[in-house]
């Protein structure tokens, strides 16, 4: 898949075999550049590291630590196109099985998986709200939450104890913040 306007290649499968294999996929792609954004709920920053960069797939709840997987597994990434046109793309691997996807200094992607079927979709843009857009209109868009669940959230790791909960709540309490 190559955008007309600019040359740029947003889709090349050529760069590495297809895989195709009772419980193991792999599909691999170019990447337009070095600025892919997404690929699931990481405790790492936004802009992914393209240099041997592995990140797994699977919801799960763990303490937050550097670079571990968490609760969202969105197979999608959101790239930022070379030439600061402010040109994007986006790729949506629709897929509910474990995955890996690493990154490489191509700069390229290997989507990884363990069964189901390669449905993919690419979102032109072309610009980033553009992208999301389009990527909200294949999965849905979010529903507004109820109304006794919209305020403040307390996470439930790092307390470290009865004690440390109560500190919370204190805290919260004499900073007039409200608790259900």
């Amino acid at each position: 898949v190559k955008r007309t306007s600019s040359g740029a290649v947003l889709l090349n499968t050529t760069v590495a075999p297809l895989f195709y294999c009772d419980q193991f996929l792999q599909l691999s792609s170019s990447l337009s550049s070095q600025y892919v954004y997404g690929l699931g709920e990481h405790r790492s920053s936004f802009l992914h590291d393209v240099h041997w960069n592995t990140l797994t797939m699977w919801a799960r709840d763990v303490p937050p630590t550097e670079l571990t997987n968490l609760y969202g597994a969105h197979p999608f990434y959101l790239a930022m196109e070379e030439g600061g046109t402010g040109t994007a793309h986006g790729f949506f691997l629709l897929n509910s099985n474990a995955m890996d996807v690493a990154l490489q200094p191509g700069p390229a992607i290997t989507w990884r998986t363990i069964g189901g079927i390669l449905d993919f979709y690419v979102f032109l843009g072309p610009d980033p709200a553009s992208v999301i857009g389009q990527y909200l209109e294949v999965v849905g868009y979010p529903s507004m939450p109820v109304y006794w669940a919209l305020g403040y959230h307390l996470c439930r790791w790092g307390y470290g104890g009865s004690n440390g909960t109560w500190d919370v709540v204190k805290n919260m309490r004499n900073y007039g913040i409200p608790q259900v």
